[in-house]
């Protein structure tokens, strides 16, 4: 695997890609690290590893990079990198501070309890990072932060006075970026790199051309850069945005009077567009209130219907969407620039500090905001072309800001050209891996999702296990009658006298259910059996109690039984005697719900071919290896797997799908 990445990162520009399925057991760390490490420091790019998990975060700025730093005698120096947003801005906290405690005495009793609330949390953030208590990191606070109070005490770049900051010195943010500055190895989870990407790059992290990318972790890819390729239009947050424009837009005079020769035609633009702003908007609401497709999302008869191109619904959006996008525009672009000249004003002293980290987020906001307006009309307003796959629209009722309201949606079909654009075209190198790669024994959806199609075969690689599935596994199939997608009640009750069968009360084991309903049928059942022994997701504990009061129960010599979910299938190291035994309800099917899932399936049938086959067969081959790779962690592992889903023998797909999982042994029951 080393070899592999090392010959592949040393080849011509934008050919520089490696991706390589490793499944548990082979140190795929170590692999890439060697495989990476050298080639980064001779062409002096910085090494980005990116990640799907807090917990292999950790694992690798706590254990694994150390130790390989050690082993290898490299001058490597690493750190953690995460948004502006997970950092404290002590401007922002500052006046927070001073504006609790200007409250009106008109504020209703429980209002007025509220604001001493939060002034009193504000008070105690703003002692303990003053005194060193805490570093100002979000994730190293021991107490809870409400959501509202942390973003009022949070920034983004556009809100940051960067160097001019009365507090920049001590700003935790700008610290771990100094840090970052003396690194040679960046540690990041994949939101990051994709936010970061999706803003242009260089932002947090060094532009993607001085970048050394591995994506560790890889499966969960292409979901997360749809996530951030898809774009919302949300009422309610653009009115509120353009009331803070407004009340910006009456300070600017007063504070860059110092411009006033340069934004006289600003002023009378803005004058213009901010109210022409909310007539568009009150003219789009009138138009959705009026469908019947939208007043079924707003009275809860539908969740996220889609709406088509040629539909008089989306005909009748466009002219006010375009007129919204022209207005976006011009906003975006002069309050880009009132932000230069605060900043610019800052260093030269013509706006004082205070003024101007107050105004600053504010103006931030409104790029920010507005901005995103702009990228969200290039997907909705972008036609269907007859041979390529569309943009998906769709239409959700959604709380904010402790009201409801309507929010449009678009984003592309898949996230290969997101990805080919903003990162593959780019970057200095990438290495893709993850254990589970391969549906039914290809690469070829996850290279289709990730937009990795112009890479030849040469560019993949599947490494053997080092397990000897043979006899350190079994693989039993419990002879059921019930299948859970024709007799699913049968099928619920028979997964219960099998469990009663199956699980050892003295063993370590971990029960998998792809429905929370199934799942606290088959527990209410179980009680009475089972009793305290088994521990149930969604309970009381988090997964990651869950897993820690599981540990403490092996480590005594006792038995205890996890039922769980998907969080549970993937992810989850259980090394050792701390799992013994996993059992599989049911196939873990994808459920194609979502707008651009349904969209992909049409897309597919439209083309000639078949969703199942293309699309869902894939996707339960690589969630089923996952979920059975809870089981051996490490070579001197050992246990047994049972799957209560009778299709992997009765069905002709049931039978391809075990030809894919690793060899273990079956066993007859």
């Amino acid at each position: 695997m080393s070899t592999f990445i090392a010959e592949r990162l040393n080849g011509i520009p934008h050919q520089r890609m490696a991706v390589v399925e490793a499944p548990t057991g082979v140190g795929k760390t170590l692999a890439y690290l060697a495989g990476v490490i050298d080639i980064a420091l001779e062409h002096k790019k910085m090494l980005v590893i990116s990640t799907a998990t807090v917990n292999l975060q950790q694992q690798l700025l706590q254990k694994d990079l150390p130790q390989f730093r050690q082993a290898s005698e490299r001058p490597l120096k690493f750190v953690q990198a995460k948004g502006r947003r997970r950092y404290l801005c002590p401007s922002k906290l500052s006046r927070v501070r001073v504006d609790a405690s200007q409250q009106e005495l008109s504020l209703a009793l429980d209002n007025r309890h509220q604001q001493a609330k939060r002034q009193q949390l504000a008070e105690t953030l703003y002692q303990q990072w003053d005194t060193v208590a805490w570093d100002g990191d979000r994730d190293s606070y021991k107490g809870s932060i409400d959501a509202i109070l942390w973003h009022d005490i949070s920034t983004d770049s556009e809100g940051c006075a960067g160097k001019n900051c009365s507090h920049y010195l001590r700003c935790p943010y700008y610290l771990v970026r100094k840090e970052m500055l003396s690194a040679n190895i960046i540690v990041a989870n994949h939101d990051l790199v994709l936010s970061d990407a999706d803003l242009g790059g260089g932002l947090v992290l060094p532009n993607p051309e001085e970048v050394l990318f591995v994506f560790d972790e890889a499966h969960n890819l292409p979901q997360k850069a749809l996530d951030h390729a898809a774009k919302a239009l949300n009422f309610a947050q653009i009115y509120q945005t353009t009331e803070t424009a407004d009340s910006v837009l009456k300070k600017i005079p007063k504070v860059l009077a110092f411009r006033q020769h340069d934004f006289g035609y600003m002023l009378s633009e803005l004058r213009r567009d901010l109210p022409a702003v909310i007539t568009l908007l009150q003219q789009l609401e009138t138009l959705l209130e009026s469908d019947q497709l939208a007043n079924d999302v707003m009275t809860g008869k539908l969740s996220e219907p889609r709406v088509y191109w040629q539909s008089p619904l989306v005909m009748a959006l466009l002219a006010p969407c375009q007129s919204l996008f022209q207005r976006a525009n011009t906003i975006y672009k002069h309050y880009a620039v009132f932000a230069k000249w605060l900043k610019d004003g800052l260093e030269t002293k013509e706006v004082p500090n205070n003024v101007a980290e107050a105004l600053l987020p504010q103006v931030g906001t409104v790029q920010n905001i507005f901005g995103y307006v702009i990228d969200f009309m290039g997907l909705f307003l972008e036609p269907d072309v007859e041979n390529r796959p569309p943009n998906v629209r769709w239409l959700s009722y959604e709380p904010f800001a402790k009201a409801m309201t309507f929010v449009i949606h678009a984003g592309p079909m898949s996230a290969a050209y997101f990805l080919e654009k903003s990162l593959w075209n780019r970057a200095f190198g990438i290495v893709l891996t993850s254990a589970t790669l391969r549906g039914m024994g290809l690469f070829r959806r996850f290279r289709s999702d990730c937009g990795l199609r112009r890479f030849s075969e040469q560019h993949f690689l599947a490494v053997t296990s080092p397990f000897d599935y043979q006899q350190q596994a079994t693989l039993s199939l419990p002879k059921m009658t019930a299948l859970p997608n024709e007799k699913n009640t049968d099928w619920q009750h028979e997964v219960v006298q099998q469990l009663r069968r199956v699980i050892d009360k003295n063993e370590a084991t971990l029960v998998l259910f792809t429905s929370k309903r199934v799942m606290d049928f088959v527990y209410q059942q179980l009680q009475v059996l089972f009793g305290e022994l088994i521990l149930l997701q969604g309970d009381n504990l988090s997964p990651k109690q869950m897993v820690l009061a599981h540990s403490k129960r092996i480590e005594r010599g006792e038995g205890s039984i996890i039922f769980g979910m998907d969080r549970f299938a993937e992810g989850v190291d259980l090394p050792g005697n701390l799992c013994s035994h996993v059992v599989i309800t049911k196939l873990p099917f994808p459920v194609f719900t979502r707008p651009i899932e349904q969209a992909k399936q049409e897309w597919v049938l439209r083309s000639g071919g078949q969703p199942f086959i293309s699309l869902s067969l894939p996707a339960v081959s690589m969630k089923l290896i996952q979920a059975c790779g809870r089981l051996l962690r490490k070579e001197t592992d050992s246990g047994r797997i049972t799957i209560l889903d009778r299709r992997l023998l009765t069905k002709a797909y049931g039978k391809q799908l075990l030809a894919f999982l690793p060899n273990y042994r079956l066993v007859d029951d």
